[in-house]
């Protein structure tokens, strides 16, 4: 295995950590692999710990190259929306391991996004905001490097409109600013990449309509959409395994679950 760390990837930060599988030709895979860009969450005001290392090596062992993205979060002392800074840093990092696809023996067509709660939102725009004019501006490009060609949403905080709306994200994203450009189910197109969504019922910080209505809108769209619902388990359970934060082992069955959907996807057969 071996460890890429970069940063910073705007002017205002962000950093991308990778984990990439040695070359090896007796292995099944021997072609370049698939990436996946794993973003955790934390209400855009810190990163949660364990939508990080544990989701990349969940994936990793399953045969993907793995990263993790680092973004900026909102800052308490100086309360200045983050508007479209994470997303900048986001759609930077997808460029960058495209960019880097020789050397780093990724499929450049191969390149998922993965992200929790708001790390979901994140993970979302990636799939549905990578050709907005304001993110544009940001980037200084316009070459579609940074849309992801899959996406998964773990209880992502969608909304931005409407009374499910998670309002610390808000928050955090617009401040007294219009939302309206960050709702993503009023922003999905027929180009938005498959996504495989998943959340509980009794989520009680992001209402599961957040999962609902983004997988009807990708449906209204004609968009490729897997949607798992669980009837328990609480916000934020990550991989559903472990132990310090809950262990939930039928809620745990979304990681094999979406490996398999991302298999196909990705036209690589999953090791396990």
């Amino acid at each position: 295995m071996r460890r890429i760390d970069l940063a910073p990837l705007t002017p205002e930060g962000g950093s991308l950590v990778g984990y990439l599988h040695d070359p090896d030709n007796s292995y099944i895979h021997r072609s370049p692999r698939p990436a996946i860009l794993v973003i955790p969450g934390g209400g855009y005001r810190k990163l949660v710990e364990h939508e990080g290392d544990p989701v990349a090596w969940e994936f990793f062992t399953a045969g993907f190259h793995t990263f993790i993205l680092s973004y900026s979060l909102w800052n308490a002392e100086a309360p200045e929306p983050l508007g479209w800074t994470p997303l900048a840093q986001a759609s930077q990092a997808l460029r960058l391991i495209r960019e880097h696809a020789a050397e780093w023996d990724v499929r450049p067509d191969r390149v998922a996004v993965m992200g929790f709660s708001a790390g979901g939102n994140l993970a979302g725009s990636c799939a549905v905001l990578w050709d907005r004019p304001e993110l544009k501006a940001r980037l200084g490009a316009a070459d579609g490097r940074n849309r992801p060609d899959a996406a998964v949403l773990a209880y992502p905080a969608t909304l931005m409109l409407g009374p499910y709306v998670h309002q610390s994200s808000r928050r955090c994203l617009v401040g007294e600013g219009d939302p309206a450009p960050f709702d993503l189910p009023s922003q999905v197109r027929a180009d938005t990449p498959p996504c495989f969504v998943w959340s509980t019922m009794a989520d009680d910080h992001v209402p599961v309509e957040n999962s609902l209505e983004f997988a009807q809108a990708l449906r209204r769209c004609g968009v490729p959409c897997e949607l798992h619902l669980y009837t328990e388990g609480r916000h934020g359970l990550g991989l559903g395994t472990v132990e310090a934060v809950e262990a939930h082992p039928h809620l745990a069955s979304w990681a094999p679950l979406c490996k398999q959907w991302l298999g196909r996807q990705l036209d690589f057969p999953v090791s396990r």
